[in-house]
C-alpha cells in the first residue's frame, strides 16, 4: 500500500514539474511573439529637406565600405586630400555613409587629431644631425628626385631632403635645391602641415559618416572561455560576473568589424550562450548572416550562408565593398547601418 501511495506521489510530482516546465516554455514562446521590433524611424534627406521613414518589415542591404589605404607616403597624402574632399561632399549633400578604417589608418587618424605628424613622416621630423643611417636612406629615397651636391654627406644635405619632402607633401612651389634651410624653417613647414590637417579632423567629426574598426580575430585576446574574456551562460547562471573590468577587445569608440571570427563562438552568439562585451559587433563568419541581440548587444553575422534574423519579418543584411576613396561617390547610399541596427 505504501509503495503504491509513493509511486502515486511521484507520478503526480511529475506531472506537476513537467506542468511548470510547459508553463514556462509557453510562457517564453508568448514574450518572444510578443517582442515588438525596435527599429525606429529613419531620417532621410531628400531635396535638401529632413524626411522621417518608418522602418517596414521587409528586405535592407546597408553597406560597409572598406577603403584602400596606401603606405607610401605621398600616396598616403594623396589619399588624405581626397578623403577630406569627400567629407566635404557628405556634409553639403547630407550623404550617409559608413566607412570601414584598418588599424593602420585609424592610427593615423589619430595622430592628425591628437596634432601629430604620422609616425611614418618621423624621418623629416627628426633634427637632421640625430637621423640614424637608416633613416637617412629612407629620406634618400623619399627625396631621391634631388641631388644636393653642394652639401653631399652633411647635416645640410638632410636637411634639405626633409625640406624637400615637407614642400611636396604641402604641395607648396619655390623649393630651391641649394639653400640653406634651417630647422625653424622646418619646424614652421611642420606647423604649417599639422594646421592644414586640422580641418580634416574637423569634417571627420562633423559629417553624417560613420565609422568601424577593423580587426582580426587572431589578433584579439578571445583564445578561450576564460572569466577574463566572456561571460559564458549555462543553465542561466553567468559564470563571469565582472564583465565592466573585462579587458576584451581594443579600447576605442567605434564599433568593431572582426574578420576570420571562430565559428564554434559563432554558434554559442547565435545559442545566445555567450555575451560579448561590445554593444555592437560585425562579424565576418562563414555561417550566418543577419542579426541577433545579446542581452544588450548587437551582433551582425556577415558573409555567412544562413541566414539569421532576430525579427524574421525585418531580414537586414550588411555586405563589405572594397573600393577606391575617389569611388565613393558613385555609392549614392540612402541608409547607414546605424540607422537600423545601434
Amino acid at each position: 500500500m505504501k509503495k503504491a501511495i509513493y509511486m502515486l506521489v511521484f507520478v503526480l510530482l511529475s506531472i506537476g514539474a513537467h506542468a511548470g516546465l510547459f508553463d514556462r516554455i509557453k510562457s517564453e514562446i508568448k514574450l518572444k511573439e510578443e517582442e515588438k521590433p525596435i527599429f525606429e524611424n529613419v531620417t532621410l534627406y531628400i531635396d535638401g529637406k529632413e524626411v522621417q521613414e518608418k522602418v517596414l518589415p521587409g528586405e535592407y542591404t546597408l553597406y560597409l565600405f572598406e577603403l584602400d589605404y596606401p603606405n607610401d607616403l605621398y600616396k598616403k597624402m594623396d589619399f588624405l586630400r581626397d578623403f577630406s574632399e569627400f567629407l566635404d561632399y557628405t556634409k553639403k549633400n547630407n550623404k550617409k555613409y559608413s566607412v570601414l578604417l584598418t588599424k593602420e589608418m585609424f592610427s593615423d587618424f589619430i595622430e592628425i587629431e591628437s596634432g601629430n605628424t604620422l609616425k611614418s613622416e618621423a624621418v623629416i621630423k627628426e633634427p637632421a644631425s640625430s637621423l640614424t643611417y637608416e633613416q637617412t636612406e629612407l629620406l634618400k629615397n623619399l627625396s631621391r628626385e634631388i641631388k644636393v651636391k653642394e652639401y653631399m654627406d652633411t647635416d645640410q644635405e638632410k636637411l634639405n631632403r626633409q625640406i624637400y619632402v615637407l614642400y611636396r607633401i604641402l604641395e607648396k612651389k619655390g623649393y630651391i635645391e641649394s639653400n640653406v634651410y634651417t630647422e625653424l624653417d622646418k619646424e614652421n613647414l611642420i606647423e604649417e602641415l599639422n594646421e592644414s590637417r586640422k580641418r580634416l579632423v574637423d569634417r571627420y567629426k562633423v559629417t553624417p559618416v560613420e565609422y568601424f574598426y577593423k580587426e582580426d580575430y587572431k589578433d584579439i585576446d578571445l583564445k578561450d572561455f576564460s572569466d577574463e574574456v566572456m561571460y559564458k551562460f549555462e543553465k542561466d547562471i553567468a559564470l563571469s560576473t565582472k564583465i565592466e573590468d573585462q579587458a576584451l577587445f581594443p579600447d576605442i569608440s567605434l564599433t568593431l568589424y572582426i574578420t576570420n571570427f571562430d565559428s564554434r563562438v559563432i554558434e554559442e552568439l547565435a545559442q545566445k550562450q555567450i555575451k560579448l562585451k561590445r554593444r555592437i559587433l560585425l562579424l565576418d563568419n562563414r555561417l550566418y548572416h543577419g542579426y541577433t541581440y545579446n542581452e544588450e548587444n548587437t551582433v551582425i553575422f556577415m558573409n555567412g550562408k544562413q541566414p539569421l534574423y532576430y525579427f524574421p519579418d525585418y531580414q537586414i543584411d550588411i555586405k563589405l565593398i572594397k573600393t577606391d576613396v575617389k569611388k565613393l561617390r558613385n555609392y549614392d547610399m540612402k541608409y547607414n547601418i546605424n540607422d537600423f541596427l545601434y
